[in-house]
């Protein structure tokens, strides 16, 4: 009766530390893009607030730069806005160990994917200032030129962002491989056994 009450004890711990786990996975995974999205919504706000109030006391190549900040940042405090409603929601989920070595690896692809897209931005920008230097109408020169220099300055703000944002995604991941190194699928004398080293 006692290795019985034992075992399951013991069983009964082991389930409450590998939820105790995930939790703190979850829990961590779901901070980090709360206080990404928190990050992004205020550089947003900031640039569509300072966007459309200097675009509309600039001309030239400055109007048409500040003018794309306030509507790219339109875009930014959307995402920003649906990323941080999301994540607040997964923190009130149970998961398991697979749904977070799941979400972890979505999230971490994510994040490689708009690195990607930042340099494509980033690139963008520059061909439309080359484009501008080559426009003989200059309201055109003004327009490319500005928007390039927005764009890329946007690209690079998100560039720096999601670069942080894969090494702080990364370090779960790392947690949750250590995690499953530990657990070994073996026989036993009448079945098999999944057992977990510490």
């Amino acid at each position: 009766m006692r290795k019985s009450l034992f075992v399951l004890w013991l069983l009964t711990a082991l389930a409450g530390h590998a939820q105790d786990f995930n939790d703190s996975l979850e829990r961590s995974r779901n901070t980090i893009t709360q206080d990404a999205m928190i990050a992004l919504g205020s550089f947003a706000i900031v640039n569509i607030a300072s966007g459309f109030i200097v675009a509309g006391q600039t001309h030239g190549v400055a109007h048409y730069a500040w003018s794309m900040n306030g509507y790219w940042n339109l875009v930014n405090l959307g995402i920003a806005s649906m990323g941080y409603l999301g994540a607040t929601r997964a923190l009130h989920r149970t998961w398991t160990l697979a749904q977070n070595e799941r979400a972890q690896l979505s999230v971490e692809k994510t994040y490689v994917l708009n690195f990607g897209l930042d340099l494509v931005y980033i690139t963008g920008g520059f061909y439309l200032n080359e484009r501008g230097n080559s426009e003989s109408n200059l309201t055109s020169r003004d327009q490319y030129r500005g928007y390039g220099t927005s764009i890329s300055i946007q690209g690079g703000f998100l560039l720096l962002l999601d670069a942080a944002m894969i090494a702080l995604h990364h370090h779960n991941s790392i947690r949750i491989n250590h995690k499953l190194q530990g657990l070994s699928l073996r026989a036993a004398p009448f079945g098999m056994s999944l057992c977990y080293s510490f």
